[in-house]
């Protein structure tokens, strides 16, 4: 009777230890699985938002578990045969679910999934690696982990020399290797570095005996994570955001390695769900169908009038590598149309990414082509429905891309000074003149002669300031800019002169006027995206693309298009009779001059020399080959960083807690 008698009480310590070991991780998982099916359902922000707080939740109480119980394993120092198990089926299912994504198996959600799948996996693995022989500085940790670090340096370098000449199977082959390398080899030898560098420290520190202080090591790694955390701060106030964001980010993935917890592992699932997840999308409006309407206006051209920039589009107009054109409810053309009662519906046809050739069906043989996922060119689109309504006014904003200047803004984002490549976009402006003259001719062909035509030009993004903080840019690409963005300007007005329609001039200051360019306030207010990180709706192999997540860049925002909309509805009341557009014959003063610059290279595709954007990328990648000091210097501040996270775990004591599954205790006892 007596011997009975203490079951219970170890029974229910059993049931207790089972939960509390079992518990947080089943939890973390549960987290995972609700995360990832919301992120791959597109679901709103706010739904998604809440699923990332519950994941966050779920990671906290597995993440504080692991701290407080340790990884020690069974008796003899071996891996209990669960946690390889799990291990092992979880990366082998998401190598062969990645793989029949590679192979062409149909599912959206397979990237996602497949890389959820691994990533556990490894956070498992390394969970069992690291837990081997707890206590003891092992030379198997550092030689492992250095014979990794070293493989993906030279797949790094490899790809580096290689992969911008490489084509076909060697490309894709040189990428795989590289995604490898980076996302399994580095992470994994980062684990075992650091698990030895604080099992190096913890043993010093404890042969020093039960009265060692902190030690200067530790002192320093405190300094280090400190100065860190304040570099953070000051970039904030500098508004450098989004490069606070990156040091922060640092900071804690090279602190949650060390720590040997899955918190690396929470915090790459997040990001990876956070890049999955599409924004939202609106229903079309009723508005958006002329048919019907009395007072429709007709809203023609590319990014600037689609309203690209924004955080929502209308369905279907935001899908990568389908249709791209990206037509925002908060563009200032649908919020004109939407005030009334001026209008009453709006045909909005503008396309983001759209040339001259986008628009007019005549641009010449071979060279008009549709955009992708749109029945026709644009003025296509309006001739065949232009009979069931008539239009009040037809706005037009063209040229910019014939220009080139979405590339002007790659190149000024990358190393180097774009300010240098100039010739390559101003020489040519005149070809883009006579694209734009055609192009209003064509349009002034395709509505009746007593519609109003107007050409809407560019608002200057950037202010004209000495300093310019939170934008990385130099006084000489933002004075470039701003020229370039006045001769686009300049030259859609000698082609409205030309064509005899009428320009908008007020537009140009819209910005200004409202105090919303960068350089004039902070950019979470500026009415201008500088940096704008967002993906795309569509395939998760184009929302995972890195050319899909800078697409809102350099692009008005709500605000942006709030002031252009305020500008536009002022105009229109200066103007409650619109001229009638001038005869072709009355404008012909405004000729091109008799000696032009001859174009360095083409921006259309189909141009004689070389395409500005192949020379334009070949400058580039010299840039970034010439800046492998700065590099380094990130590397070695990287490294700096994570050795003295090492340090500052390396004062926390070693956990006592068990890897064991307390159903083995129990039958141990």
């Amino acid at each position: 009777m007596h011997g009975g008698e203490p079951a219970a009480p170890v029974g229910r310590r059993d049931r207790r230890g089972m939960l509390m070991w079992w518990g947080p991780r089943a939890l973390f998982v549960v987290g995972a699985v609700v995360l990832v099916v919301e992120s791959s359902r597109g679901v709103p922000l706010l739904e998604l938002y809440a699923a990332l707080g519950f994941f966050g939740v779920c990671s906290a109480v597995f993440v504080g578990r692991q701290l407080g119980s340790g990884h020690e394993p069974g008796p003899g120092g071996r891996v209990p045969r669960w946690l390889l198990r799990a291990g092992g089926l979880l990366t082998t299912s998401g190598v062969v679910v990645l793989v029949l994504h590679l192979a062409g198996v149909e599912g959206d959600a397979l990237p996602l999934v497949g890389s959820v799948l691994l990533l556990l996996g490894l956070g498992w693995f390394i969970e069992a690696w690291r837990g081997v022989e707890p206590g003891r500085p092992r030379r198997a940790l550092l030689l492992w982990g250095a014979a990794l670090m070293a493989l993906t340096a030279v797949v790094a370098v490899i790809a580096a020399l290689v992969l911008p000449e490489a084509k076909g199977g060697l490309y894709v082959g040189l990428l795989i290797g590289l995604g490898a390398a980076l996302f399994v080899c580095l992470p994994l030898s980062l684990n075992l570095l650091s698990e030895w560098g604080v099992r190096l420290l913890r043993a010093r520190r404890s042969a020093a005996g039960p009265g060692a202080g902190v030690g200067v090591i530790g002192i320093l790694g405190l300094v280090v994570t400190a100065a860190v955390v304040l570099c953070c701060l000051w970039l904030v106030q500098r508004d450098w955001v989004l490069s606070a964001v990156l040091v922060a980010a640092a900071l804690f993935l090279l602190a949650a390695i060390v720590s040997n917890t899955h918190a690396d592992v929470a915090l790459v699932l997040a990001g990876l769900c956070l890049l999955a997840a599409a924004p939202p999308e609106h229903r079309h409006p009723q508005a958006l169908d002329p048919a019907g309407g009395q007072r429709v206006l007709v809203a023609l051209g590319d990014s600037y009038m689609s309203g690209e920039g924004a955080s929502s589009y209308f369905e279907g107009t935001d899908d990568g590598g389908r249709n791209e054109c990206r037509r925002s409810p908060s563009a200032y053309a649908v919020g004109v149309a939407a005030a009334g009662p001026r209008f009453d519906r709006v045909l909005f046809l503008a396309c983001s990414g759209a040339r001259t050739y986008n628009v007019n069906p005549r641009s010449g043989a071979g060279r008009s082509r549709v955009q992708p996922g749109e029945p026709g060119t644009q003025i296509d689109q309006l001739k065949g429905v232009v009979s069931s309504f008539h239009p009040a006014l037809v706005i037009v904003a063209l040229g910019g891309n014939d220009a080139g200047f979405a590339i002007l803004g790659e190149a000024c984002l990358a190393p180097g000074d774009c300010e240098t490549r100039r010739s390559l976009f101003l020489n040519n402006l005149p070809k883009v003149r006579q694209d734009l003259i055609a192009t209003y001719r064509s349009l002034r062909q395709a509505v009746p002669a007593d519609v109003p035509i107007v050409a809407v030009p560019y608002p200057q993004p950037i202010a004209a300031a000495g300093r310019c903080s939170g934008v990385a840019l130099t006084k000489a690409e933002r004075d470039f800019i701003r020229t370039f963005v006045e001769q686009i300007d300049t030259t859609m007005r000698q082609a409205a002169d030309t064509a005899g329609i009428t320009y908008m001039a007020e537009m140009k200051d819209s910005f200004a006027t409202h105090r919303l360019q960068l350089c004039e306030r902070r950019k979470g207010a500026a009415g201008v995206n500088f940096l704008d990180i967002e993906t795309v709706n569509g395939l998760a192999a184009q929302r995972f693309s890195p050319a899909k997540w800078l697409h809102n860049s350099l692009h008005p925002n709500e605000r942006g298009h709030a002031a252009m909309r305020d500008t536009f509805t002022a105009w229109l009341d200066a103007h409650p009779e619109l001229l009638p557009p001038a005869p072709t014959g009355q404008a012909q003063a405004t000729v091109l001059p008799a000696a032009e610059p001859e174009p360095l290279c083409g921006m259309t595709d189909d141009a004689v020399n070389a395409h500005c954007r192949v020379q334009l990328r070949a400058w580039e990648l010299e840039q970034v080959r010439g800046g492998w000091p700065w590099l380094l210097l990130v590397l070695f501040g990287l490294a700096v960083v994570w050795a003295a996270c090492i340090a500052v775990f390396g004062l926390l004591p070693g956990s006592g807690g068990s890897y064991r599954d307390p159903r083995s205790s129990a039958r141990a006892r």
